[in-house]
């Protein structure tokens, strides 16, 4: 008999408005599927301000994993579900292994507590909710919600699972007890890059240099820096164009364009599902990420994986970029991020090169077959352990 895993989390595919997780908790139950392991998730119907639509959530699967939506009540704020407890007792009987994504949300809190009322071993994946850039926002609220709850959960955690090394670290340095390991996050590419023409569809020539940005537009991804860093960029390279691609979460697109009035070398495209995503991606000279934090960072493994090359702040957990020469890790500064997007599209032999470097350690390091048989062990060794 296979093992048997439950992935708790507040919000799941196709709610990718929500940045990494939703899509990397989805790669990494298709990659446990490969190492035969029974993978299942348990979520709410989240959808941003809305709710996920009745075809989805009628479906008892998502892209061939099995998924549980429950319908959010209050507060929603905190993901609450409704049936929560009843539907966590029926499935936790047929259960190995809990592993819960993220902290500060209802449906964490409760498979945690039944988990341990019944003695089943946890997992618990931060998502970057323990480092100093998230936990400093809404500070007060999370400081409250770590001592008197959140603490306690990750003590009695079978594991604690970072998704960077840079992750591992701040986990480490919280001393909380329980063994940190570093399993990161995948991509899972097209067999071929969708042809959709997003430079017509903006107005960019073929041959104006376009900087990327795919994210949720959210305070701690600091665009605020990367439009001044494009700013500075365009003072020698008046051509360039920046395009930001994802969800609002906190910040305005039209606002934040129209304080700089960058209407002219800025675009904003919104949410973009996959083909469109990985279509823009192909069609970007540059991709840039300057986060006060990140768990890993999405964007930069994908960008990689279509060989366009990155240019990341040392805020964000990357060196590995530096290190294999596929883009620059820069400081955390407007003129550090504009000179290295400047040495990328200002060399283009040089910047195939990083594609192709790109290309190939993604093929090395981040498909989510090999990262499934990875997390399937450590859950193996819990097991084994508990039986000893």
């Amino acid at each position: 008999m296979s093992m048997r895993v439950l992935h708790v989390t507040p919000y799941f595919a196709p709610a990718f408005r929500y940045g990494g997780p939703p899509q990397s908790i989805l790669g990494l139950c298709k990659g446990l599927a490969e190492a035969s392991v029974s993978a299942e998730v348990l979520t709410t119907t989240a959808n941003g301000a809305g709710e996920l639509p009745a075809e989805i959530v009628d479906e008892d699967e998502f892209e061939g994993v099995p998924v549980h939506y429950l319908p959010r009540g209050f507060p929603r704020r905190l993901f609450r579900p409704r049936c929560l407890g009843k539907t966590l007792r029926e499935r936790l009987d047929h259960i190995n292994i809990v592993h819960v994504h993220g902290l500060w949300n209802w449906p964490v809190w409760a498979a945690v507590r039944e988990c341990r009322r019944v003695g089943l071993p946890y997992v618990v994946s931060p998502r970057g909710m323990l480092d100093r850039g998230s936990f400093s926002h809404h500070r007060w609220r999370k400081s409250l919600g770590y001592w008197a709850w959140e603490k306690r959960y990750l003590r009695t955690a079978a594991l604690l699972h970072a998704t960077s090394v840079e992750e591992r670290h701040n986990v480490e340095r919280l001393s909380l007890g329980p063994e940190v390991i570093h399993v990161p996050n995948g991509v899972t590419t097209p067999d071929r890059t969708p042809a959709h023409g997003f430079r017509r569809e903006v107005g960019i020539g073929e041959k104006e240099p376009l900087v990327l940005f795919l994210g949720r537009l959210h305070p701690t991804k600091r665009l605020d820096l990367l439009l001044s860093a494009v700013e500075k960029l365009r003072e020698g390279m008046p051509r360039v164009r920046l395009v930001l691609a994802g969800p609002e979460d906190g910040l305005e697109a039209n606002a934040l364009i129209g304080e700089r009035s960058a209407e002219d070398w800025v675009s904003w495209v919104g949410p973009v599902a996959t083909e469109r995503k990985w279509a823009l991606l192909s069609e970007a000279n540059v991709l840039a990420l300057c986060s006060d934090s990140e768990s890993f960072g999405m964007s930069v493994v994908e960008a990689m994986a279509v060989g366009t090359p990155v240019v990341v702040t040392r805020t964000c957990p990357w060196e590995e970029v530096e290190a294999r020469g596929t883009g620059f890790w820069v400081d955390q500064r407007a003129e550090a991020v504009a000179e290295g997007l400047s040495r990328i599209l200002g060399d283009p032999v040089e910047a195939r090169a990083m594609g192709v470097r790109g290309r190939e350690l993604v093929r090395a390091r981040y498909q989510w077959c090999a990262i499934g048989r990875a997390m399937a062990a450590h859950y193996a060794r819990v097991l084994s352990a508990r039986l000893s």
